[in-house]
Parts: C-alpha cells; structure tokens; sequence
C-alpha cells in the first residue's frame, strides 16, 4: 500500500468548490506513479525502459467530492497480477478517516515497441503486491457499446491532451464525458472501457445514450475505431451538495 497526503487546490475545483472528477482520476494516477518511483521501477512502471503499464478500466465510487483546502490521503495498492495484466485499487481518505472515494482499476503490461501485450515479470508482482493482500477483483474490463446513439461533439487532439506515451490522457476521456452532462447533475459512480488509444490529430467523435440516472458515453475516432466507453450513474444537486 501507498499513501499520497495532498491538500485540494484552487485550481482543481469547479465554481462550486469541488473537486472535478477528472481531477480524482488525476490524484490516482499521480499515486501510482510516485508508488512506482519509490520502488525503482521508474515512471512506466518496470524495470525496461520498453515496457509499460497502460489502463484498461476504472471503476470508480464517489461518496462525496472533495471542497477546496480539504486535506486528502490519497491510497493505492496493487493486488494482484495474472497473465498481461494487474490489478490496482484506490481510496480517498479525508482528515476525519472517511473513505469518500473507492476505485478499482485493471492494467495490461504491454511491449511498447511493438504494442503488444508481455507476460508480467516474477520481480513485478513481488515488488508490488504485499502478503496476504485481498486478491478479489471487483472490477470487470468490457462495458457494451451498443445502443441508440447520438453524436454531440467532434474533437480534433491537440498536444496539451498528450502524456508520455504519446496518447490522450486517461482522465481527458472523463473531463469530455463531464462536459455532456446536463447542468445541475453529479456522477455517483463511473466505469471506464479504454480500447484504442487516441493520437495527436485525431479525429473523436463523442456520442451519448441516457437511459433514467445512466448516462453513457463513447468515442469513435476517423477510422471508426472504438476509442472509450464510459458509464456514469449521476445525481441530481441538492444544495446541501453545494
């Protein structure tokens, strides 16, 4: 397990005071990475500087968002590894030892030369799954893309949506998934479906189907590749919320 304390910034709420959600999925990845640091296993994750580690799915529970100031732990702890792919947990703990956030994640160990997926190395999984960890995973990778559709938006990528891969940010895909929402709605619960990870000058094509509090969300790039798929459960505001 890994510990993150932060303290939330101005510049990372909204014009209510409150955490964004793709700021949360921000203060997670920036745990996993300054774990992966710490144990010498360098920003990508291992040990070769040709492999990497890239998310597949989140799936995220939020109890309550973050105000500004508040001070935060942020908790990571990877716990179990089979085959190309591992399995990482989160939670966002507050001063009064809340858990306000629950996430679960899965990642595939991937070649990044030749982008295929690479059996994970014995000194991985002992380096970063402690003994007698829970190995019940909670988190299933696949979310349905079917559905009666409706294109809202085209984004042409531009650089500043680029990490260090080269590829659309994870959390982008959420900020986009945000911004369909009506005004006056919060997401309680969020599951990711990366497929296709999205270039410089790509075309994306951002379509929505809502069915009662589930909205959901796919990207569809030029070459009709499935990009993403997102799944959120929202609440509407009550101004205790505010």
């Amino acid at each position: 397990m890994y510990k993150m304390d932060i303290q939330v910034r101005y510049s990372e709420v909204d014009r209510y005071g409150k955490t964004q959600l793709h700021q949360i999925l921000e203060y997670f990845q920036d745990c996993g990475v300054f774990q992966t640091v710490d144990l010498g296993f360098g920003k990508t994750g291992s040990d070769n500087e040709k492999q990497a580690w890239y998310l597949i799915a989140w799936d995220v529970q939020i109890r309550r968002y973050p105000s500004m100031c508040e001070k935060l732990s942020i908790i990571t702890e990877p716990y179990k590894m089979r085959g190309f792919y591992g399995y990482r947990r989160y939670k966002i703990i507050d001063e009064d030892q809340n858990i306000i956030v629950e996430a679960d994640s899965i990642w595939i160990f991937m070649d990044i030369e030749k982008m295929v997926p690479v059996k994970i190395p014995e000194y991985l999984t002992k380096g970063y799954i402690e003994e007698g960890v829970d190995e019940t995973i909670q988190v299933k990778r696949k979310l349905s893309a079917k559905g009666d559709w409706k294109k809202v938006d085209t984004i042409v990528v531009p650089k500043i949506f680029l990490d260090s891969n080269e590829h659309v940010n994870n959390a982008y895909y959420v900020l986009w998934a945000e911004e369909v929402l009506p005004e006056g709605y919060y997401v309680t619960d969020l599951k990711v479906d990366y497929r296709q990870a999205a270039l410089l000058n790509d075309e994306i094509h951002i379509y929505i189907t809502q069915e009662g509090n589930i909205w959901k969300v796919k990207y569809v790039n030029q070459e009709d590749q499935l990009n993403a798929v997102i799944v959120m459960t929202v609440k509407k505001k009550e101004k205790t919320d505010i």
